[in-house]
């Protein structure tokens, strides 16, 4: 299963990914950590559903998702 750790070790080992993910840690320092936790789930949901075996199954729209999470 794809990890946060392993995705983090590809982006290391590539130059214009770390401007990337520099500029995209700009723009979420200025979200709250809610927003922040809510975006890496939906990469997370994304990421997972089209690399995990057997995933071509289209994944479920968002608020399908967030509909099933909610307390």
């Amino acid at each position: 299963m794809l990890t946060f750790a392993s995705l983090l070790r590809e982006v290391e080992a590539n130059a214009p990914a770390r401007e990337a993910m520099s500029l995209l840690d700009t723009a979420l320092a200025r979200r709250t950590s809610d927003e922040q936790g809510a975006f890496w789930r939906a990469i997370d949901i994304y990421y997972v559903s089209r690399k995990a075996p057997g995933a071509q199954a289209k994944p479920e729209p968002p608020a399908l998702v967030a509909a099933t999470q909610a307390p």
